[in-house]
């Protein structure tokens, strides 16, 4: 009989199933631990992966996406060990975490389950890690969120066991199923996961009846963990919301009765509701909220203008038709800022004048358009320069905010801690950045003691200032930005320790595992493709552009159609009029495929090489210039308009 069973059921995380393979791999040295790997039938290489790279583990590849609690429940039963841990595949997990684990358990016989402590990628420590039996007053507690200003209190904090702290070991109701050890001997008292949960609440019902069955679980503060925490299952999602939720109503079902119950049922419906409403609005704000911003205060700065105009005396106006006409300026003025570009993103330092720019053409448009109204619409030439100044002035701060928090794309302060991977991280990064960014770096020796010059690699403009213990100095002395770690010179230790640090000072942290191509972090595996180009026309800021610049030259075209007549390009009117409507595009995309037809193909005459580069780098670094010039070319060359691609 094994001391250990890992358990690790995965679902389409290929690169944190590696990680983490890897540090358990570490973590078991000198033990006697086993370790499952339980797929749900993933499509991103997972099952060739972990035969290539880790023989040794016992894998059982499902045909089916079985759900968490069976796939659980199929190793467990093979398993051989004295304790069960039950992992996530987004984890790391230091190289102390299983002895540590041992340790306690074997000091403590009650101990049935037990739970460490637990950060995310930022360094967050995650409250999760000890939690309380969520009764309906708990839940109250944790809807309302009363456990954010009464962290210590056991009544009001009894979801996130507020009695015990975060470095203080102590029994607690619940473990996170991210990370929970079990003994088991326990397990065969109270039984398995239950199978009635898919995914989520399975932790909670198991946790539970271990108490129930007269156990003890324990929080233990003697090692940690990383818990990068749903990224196989993105938790701002409805389909997160509806899943966690009614695996709570089918928990409560099981464990409450009457009164209770019915309670802790209706405060489940209203969060879900709650909750839904919730990921809606910011969906449109992670997507419109610059737009949503600038829109809504230049509305209500507007109205106090006009209100202001009036109540001074300057203008009487007749507010009946004020306020439809400004409502009809102020709609002109902000959809003309948003489709000149007003809010695209900052994927390049030019086009941080893009803004200004847009802005001054909106205005100017504004403008024109009152200026041609009927007399009697014309309410104030002051109101009307009002509204495209006061829009300017808040549309300008929230761009600064925008960029200030984007940060330079092409300078970036970092420091790498390596030791003989060094040269391996810094050509990952190059790699996998996409646009040419400059070298502003320094390197900490991985180990606790610096190797003599002629021992360390030597990498222009990456200067070695001192070791891993120096980190923090370093981040300070330097105003590091990001911390990128070898995954194969770092002890999981050393990062895990760097995390709290990392996290408050707001320094963004990644680990490059230069094996597999992978840098990790919170927001998943960067790796070297085409996604990374800045300016690639699969980001949605670069196809707007193309199909702001599909509007404007087929109004233009349009707009000149008698002259055009005259020339005998007559037939590009009705291709123009599809254009404008986005029905067609004028220009191919290169080598992205896309359902919209394209009426010109850029890669006429060139051979087959040359067309295909042509293609790429269109394709890849798209600028609406680039549509210009092959428009202007069959416009003045009399090219046929040939519809292609899909109808």
């Amino acid at each position: 009989m094994t001391d250990l069973s890992v358990v690790i059921v995965s679902y389409n995380v290929r690169a944190f199933l590696e990680q983490c393979l890897v540090s358990v791999e570490r973590a078991s040295k000198g033990l006697n631990v086993e370790v499952w790997v339980v797929d749900n039938k993933s499509v991103d290489g997972s099952v060739d992966m972990v035969r290539r790279r880790f023989p040794w583990v016992k894998l059982i590849a499902n045909e089916d996406n079985v759900g968490f609690s069976v796939a659980n429940n199929q190793a467990i039963r093979q398993s051989s060990g004295k304790h069960v841990l039950l992992l996530n595949p987004d984890t790391v997990v230091r190289e102390d975490t299983f002895a540590k684990g041992l340790e306690h358990m074997a000091a403590h016989p009650k101990v049935g389950g037990m739970g460490v402590p637990m950060y995310d990628g930022t360094g967050k420590y995650l409250p999760e890690s000890k939690r309380g039996l969520p009764t309906p007053w708990v839940a109250f507690c944790r809807m309302a969120g009363l456990h954010h200003f009464t962290t210590k209190s056991q009544k009001f904090n009894a979801y996130y066991a507020g009695h015990l702290g975060e470095h203080d070991t102590g029994p607690v109701d619940i473990l996170a199923g991210a990370y929970m050890w079990m003994r088991k001997d326990a397990l065969d008292e109270v039984g398995l996961l239950d199978e009635q949960f898919f995914m989520y609440g399975e932790d909670i019902d198991l946790s539970w009846r271990l108490v129930l069955g007269g156990w003890e679980n324990h929080y233990c503060a003697n090692t940690s963990i990383i818990h990068y925490k749903g990224e196989s299952t993105k938790k701002g999602s409805l389909n997160y919301v509806m899943v966690f939720y009614n695996a709570m109503l089918l928990f409560a079902a099981k464990h409450y009765e009457g009164r209770q119950a019915r309670a802790f049922s209706w405060m489940i419906r209203v969060a879900i509701y709650g909750r839904a409403a919730l990921a809606v609005v910011r969906r449109m704000f992670s997507r419109w909220g610059d737009l949503i911003r600038v829109a809504g205060l230049t509305l209500a700065v507007f109205g106090a203008w006009l209100w202001a105009l009036d109540a001074l005396g300057q203008r009487q106006f007749n507010w009946s038709d004020v306020l439809w006409q400004g409502a009809l300026l102020w709609a002109l003025q902000t959809a003309a800022l948003t489709l000149f570009g007003g809010h695209a993103e900052p994927s390049r330092l030019h086009s941080r004048f893009r803004p200004w720019s847009a802005w001054v053409a909106a205005s100017s448009l504004t403008v024109i358009v009152y200026s041609l109204w009927p007399e009697g619409w014309r309410f104030s030439r002051s109101g009307v320069l009002g509204l495209v100044f006061l829009q300017g002035v808040i549309h300008a701060a929230v761009a600064h905010r925008r960029w200030k928090r984007a940060g330079n794309p092409r300078m970036i302060r970092r420091v790498l801690v390596a030791s003989q991977d060094l040269p391996a991280v810094v050509d990952l990064l190059r790699k996998t950045e996409g646009v040419q960014q400059k070298q502003q770096a320094h390197a900490l020796w991985a180990q606790d003691t610096l190797a003599p010059d002629d021992l360390r690699p030597s990498i222009q403009a990456i200067p070695w200032v001192g070791t891993v213990q120096d980190l923090s100095d370093a981040l300070q002395i330097h105003n590091v930005q990001e911390v990128v770690f070898s995954g194969r010179d770092v002890t999981a230790e050393h990062i895990v320790k760097a995390l709290p640090e990392l996290g408050k000072r707001g320094v963004h942290c990644r680990i490059a595992w230069t094996d597999a191509g992978d840098l990790m972090a919170s927001g998943g595996a960067a790796r070297p493709s085409f996604v990374d180009f800045q300016r690639g026309l699969h980001r949605p800021e670069m196809a707007s552009a193309k199909r702001r610049f599909d509007v404007a030259s087929s109004a233009l075209i349009l707009l000149f159609a008698p002259g055009l007549v005259a020339l005998g390009r007559a037939s590009w009117l009705g291709p123009a009029w599809h254009v404008l409507c986005g029905q067609k595009t004028w220009v191919s995309p290169g080598s992205l495929d896309i359902e919209k037809p394209h009426l010109l193909d850029l890669k006429d005459g060139l051979g087959d090489r040359a067309a295909r580069r042509k293609a790429f780098t269109h394709t890849q670094d798209y600028h609406w210039k680039k549509d210009l010039s092959v428009v202007v070319d069959a416009l003045f060359s009399q090219r046929a308009i040939i519809s292609h691609g899909h109808h």
